[in-house]
């Protein structure tokens, strides 16, 4: 049976020539199942592409385009792609001759996916497949991934819309509970097998090695350190003291873990404090304390506190409240998980205005090189890092 033909509005099909690869379907009539393969026309008749019908995420998927010479979307395609991907991890240097590196080896429509993610974390693969419909696509692609990057297996999560507390997943071949892998040498424990986080986050990789340049003999907070891996590097660089704030105690004695593996023992300098971070710097604030380097890479939305946490009106404040702990000249470097936050840099300003102290941008950055993006969805540079002095 042929592939049913969708025809597409003028602005959809301007929009695919001009390289995107993620079309909103919210306002097509499209009578298709949940994970259909479709052809793809503009309003001559003209063909545009081959797309996967994602309707959970409200998205005709773009898998290929005549250019690329493939007749259907299945494992020759896929695996085209995922050579490609490889081709591009090893020309950066990612790919090592060590079987334990990590680094992102899919990155969605960057890399000819759109829909999908894969980061290889030491042995093993995590392909997260962004709505149930794209699953059957997603064996093939880990079956790739597994292949191309010689993993011992790949495990496949299904990142549905808006969050869910189960992460439904498929293992293909050999994925253990718990591995170690390594990133520019330094190990750190990853559950793969576990809810959607494994622990490691491989897009922050190049702002943790950076962080190596300021963090020496400076006395370092870390709010939402989550599994300690920024912490790690400031204590590596040789930070006089090392304290991270988490509200789960499960990650607090994983962010431990991952001390330990780098010989990080000492508790006069390293401390672990679960706790929300705002009453966190109430206490420091009450106790005199102060800090050399802040760091805050918080949650875009939380309902931690018991109230809703979001990142354009609650993240200005902590920012004043981080600052005024912060010695004269001392550094807050920022990040922020979202497209539609803005500028961190112009959120940041409001947050000094309101603690009255001044700052300037030392530093900013983005995603690494291994999560390409296509110039027609901006969108999906979603990563925002900057660095302060604060007088």
């Amino acid at each position: 049976m042929p592939d049913p033909i969708v025809r597409l509005p003028a602005e959809a099909a301007q929009f695919i020539a001009g390289g995107g690869r993620d079309v909103d379907s919210a306002k097509l009539a499209i009578e298709a199942a949940p994970g259909a393969q479709l052809r793809l026309e503009d309003d001559r008749g003209d063909e545009l592409g081959l797309a996967i019908f994602d309707p959970d995420n409200d998205r005709l998927r773009v898998m290929a385009t005549p250019a690329d010479g493939f007749p259907s979307i299945g494992g020759a395609l896929l695996g085209w792609r995922v050579e490609r991907a490889m081709r591009l991890r090893r020309d950066l240097g990612l790919v090592l001759a060590e079987p334990d590196a990590t680094y992102r080896v899919l990155h969605g429509a960057g890399d000819g996916v759109p829909g999908f993610t894969c980061d290889v974390l030491g042995a093993v693969g995590v392909l997260y497949a962004y709505s149930p419909a794209l699953l059957p696509l997603a064996r093939l692609l880990a079956d790739a991934v597994r292949g191309f990057a010689k993993l011992t297996g790949v495990c496949i999560k299904i990142r549905a819309r808006g969050g869910a507390d189960q992460v439904p997943q498929e293992i293909v071949g050999d994925v253990p509970d718990t591995l170690v892998a390594r990133e520019h040498g330094v190990p750190f424990e990853i559950h793969p097998r576990g809810g959607l986080n494994t622990g490691l986050f491989t897009d922050m990789r190049e702002h943790r090695r950076g962080l190596a340049r300021f963090a020496a003999d400076r006395r370092v907070l870390n709010l939402f350190s989550y599994t300690g891996a920024l912490s790690v590097a400031c204590a590596r660089a040789g930070a006089r003291t090392v304290t991270s704030v988490d509200t789960s105690p499960g990650v607090a004695a994983w962010a431990q873990a991952n001390f330990s593996l780098s010989e990080l023992r000492d508790p006069k300098r390293y401390r672990f404090e679960t706790g929300d971070a705002v009453r966190f710097l109430a206490r420091a604030a009450k106790d005199r304390e102060q800090y050399d380097l802040i760091l805050i890479d918080p949650p875009t939305f939380s309902t931690a506190r018991g109230a809703p946490w979001t990142l354009d009106k609650d993240y200005p404040d902590l920012i004043a409240q981080a600052s005024s702990q912060l010695a004269p000249g001392g550094l807050l470097w920022l990040a922020a998980n979202t497209h539609e936050l803005g500028s961190l840099v112009r959120l940041a300003a409001r947050g000094f205005k309101k603690s009255g102290r001044a700052a300037a941008v030392l530093e900013t950055g983005g995603l690494p090189p291994d999560y390409p993006t296509l110039p027609a969805q901006l969108r999906d540079r979603y990563l925002q890092v900057a660095l302060f002095r604060v007088a």
